[in-house]
C-alpha cells in the first residue's frame, strides 16, 4: 500500500477516535518542535535572515498551537509519560531517517558533509510532506476552531516551501536536493512513520 493510501486510512481512523485524534495532534506538535530544533542546530549565524527568522518562529508557534488546542479541547484525554515517549520516539525516528538519507546523498555528491545543505534538503522534503498532510487533514475536519489553526499552518508552510525552493534555486550546489529519489526515500520513511504511529496508538 502506498503511503498516500496509508495516510487516507490513517486520517479516517484518527478522526473517528477522540483518543487517537488527541495523540495525533500531540505527535504533530512534537514534529513541529523537532523541525524548529533542527533549524536552530543547523543554520549558521551568517545565514540567519528574514526567511530563517520567520521559518523558526512559525515552527515553534505551530508546535505550541497544536499542543494547546489538544490540551484545551480534548479534556478527557491525558498523555502519559509512556505514551509521550512512544510518540516522541516515532517522530524522532522519522526525522532521523529522512536526515540520514539526505546526509548520505549530500556527502556522496559533494565529497564531504555539509550540515547547512543537509538542513535545506530535509526542510524541503518535510515542507513538501506538510503540504500533502495539512490540506487533506483540513479538508476532512468538520467546522471547529481546529480548522482555523490548521488553515494558519497551511498558509505558513506554503510560504516556507516557497522560501526553500527559492533558496535552493539560488545555491548552485543545492540542485541535488530536488532529486526524485530523495522524494521517494521520504515517501518510504513516512509510510514507516504511519505504521509506527499505529503501534503507538495501540500500545
Amino acid at each position: 500500500m502506498s503511503s498516500s493510501n496509508s495516510w487516507s486510512f490513517f486520517l479516517e481512523e484518527i478522526l473517528a477516535s477522540e483518543t487517537k485524534h488527541y495523540l495525533w495532534l500531540r505527535a504533530l506538535s512534537y514534529l513541529e518542535y523537532i523541525g524548529y530544533r533542527k533549524m536552530v542546530k543547523a543554520v549558521p549565524y551568517t545565514e540567519v535572515g528574514q526567511g530563517v527568522y520567520h521559518h523558526l518562529t512559525d515552527e515553534i508557534q505551530h508546535s505550541f498551537m497544536l499542543k494547546e488546542f489538544a490540551e484545551k479541547n480534548f479534556e478527557n484525554q491525558r498523555l502519559t509519560e509512556k505514551k509521550f515517549e512512544g510518540l516522541k520516539n516515532v517522530a524522532e525516528e522519522y526525522f532521523q531517517a529522512v536526515d540520514s538519507k539526505m546526509d548520505e546523498t549530500v556527502a556522496s555528491s559533494c565529497g564531504n558533509k555539509d550540515p547547512y545543505l543537509c538542513y535545506m534538503g530535509v526542510s524541503y522534503l518535510i515542507e513538501k510532506r506538510a503540504m500533502k498532510i495539512y490540506p487533506s487533514y483540513f479538508a476532512k475536519l468538520t467546522e471547529s476552531p481546529l480548522k482555523k489553526v490548521i488553515q494558519k499552518i497551511i498558509k505558513d508552510e506554503s510560504e516556507h516551501l516557497a522560501y526553500l525552493e527559492d533558496l535552493i534555486h539560488r545555491v548552485p550546489e543545492a540542485s541535488l536536493l530536488q532529486n526524485p529519489s530523495l522524494l521517494e526515500d521520504e515517501e518510504k520513511c513516512f509510510g514507516k512513520f504511519l505504521e509506527k504511529m499505529e503501534k503507538c496508538f495501540n500500545a
